[in-house]
């Protein structure tokens, strides 16, 4: 395929957009595929959709990077990445529709990111519109290139407020020979010092669920020796999400069932994944803010969970502060 530099997006219906609610005072929420902002309460801002920034601009399996719109959906890449034995582990658990802007924007990624690591861990290079209506690039599109400040990772995780996401480059990894998921009752620090390099272990209360993908043999030396037995993926939990340290993450899960909370800990990755009511929701939140960790309630709005703002991040504030002085895109749910 052609240079990816040769096939940029125009971005001039978006640079627009943005100048003129700069200009009249009013604010803008990026929107993807909708797959997570449909389910947030709704905002009085506008709303700016990427929807239409789709289809893949280059893509380069030797050198394993692919460079695509922001509104591509998640399944269109993987379909072509898996013709040619690749992938991207940046995957939701769930979500019809979700986009790869959307997973850059939110950063919210599935049970992988113990071997995989963080989403942001993926991105090569990131081109968007900043909230002053200037177009800007960050990072390369081969990880030689990768120079200068690492703005792509503050735009991972940024929910749209640092600029909207036009076009991303992507690392790539050849696909595992074999995957395949087991389960044990044992507790997962014990399986966790047995295992090389799982891909995912998680907590549930039915048990320790493990993740692995390795050469065929490998996996099942690895499974036969810590006593695993083969099974389904377990059921994800979609009403919240916790971010906390990993260390305190066992805290959480040993919490969660005197609350009647449903629960997926994701070990050595700091993320538990709730279902509940409303009242055991909020005292989850509660439990979250006690651990020095953040909830993220993700049920369109009928679960009265008051909304927690992220911490603050000075680093972060410099870097809105410079490209977006008039706060003119809104991270979704965050004050003025």
């Amino acid at each position: 395929m052609s240079d990816a530099a040769t096939q940029t997006t125009d971005l001039a219906p978006f640079v627009d957009a943005v100048t003129t609610a700069r200009t009249e005072g009013r604010q803008l929420v990026v929107r993807g595929g909708g797959s997570v902002l449909d389910r947030l309460p709704p905002t009085e801002a506008e709303v700016v959709s990427t929807a239409g920034l789709t289809g893949v601009i280059d893509h380069r399996p030797e050198d394993l990077v692919v460079t695509v719109r922001a509104g591509t959906p998640i399944a269109e890449v993987e379909a072509l990445l898996a013709a040619h034995g690749q992938e991207c582990p940046i995957e939701p658990l769930a979500g019809h529709g979700s986009t790869v802007g959307g997973r850059i924007a939110t950063a919210l990624a599935g049970p992988r990111q113990l071997q995989a690591g963080r989403v942001r861990d993926w991105l090569l290079r990131v081109r968007l519109v900043t909230g002053e209506g200037k177009v800007t690039t960050a990072g390369g599109v081969t990880v030689k290139d990768v120079t200068g400040y690492d703005l792509c990772r503050l735009v991972s995780g940024s929910w749209g407020s640092v600029g909207i996401v036009a076009e991303v480059t992507l690392k790539l990894r050849p696909i595992p020979p074999r995957s395949a998921w087991f389960t044990t009752d044992r507790p997962a620090f014990a399986v966790l010092s047995e295992l090389y390099r799982p891909a995912a272990v998680v907590t549930t209360p039915e048990g320790t669920f493990v993740h692995l993908e390795e050469h065929p043999d490998d996996l099942l030396a690895q499974a036969t020796a810590a006593g695993l037995e083969a099974a389904d993926p377990p059921r994800w939990p979609t009403t919240a999400r916790a971010a906390l340290d990993p260390a305190r993450l066992a805290e959480l899960t040993s919490w969660a069932p005197t609350a009647g909370l449903a629960y997926a800990g994701f070990e050595g990755v700091g993320v538990c994944l709730l279902d509940g009511t409303s009242e055991a929701l909020a005292a989850a939140g509660a439990q979250v803010d006690s651990l020095g960790g953040r909830l993220l309630v993700l049920d369109g709005g009928a679960t009265p969970v008051p909304w927690r703002p992220p911490p603050e991040d000075a680093m972060a504030e410099r870097v809105r502060a410079a490209l977006d002085p008039h706060r003119t895109l809104l991270a979704p749910r965050t004050p003025r």
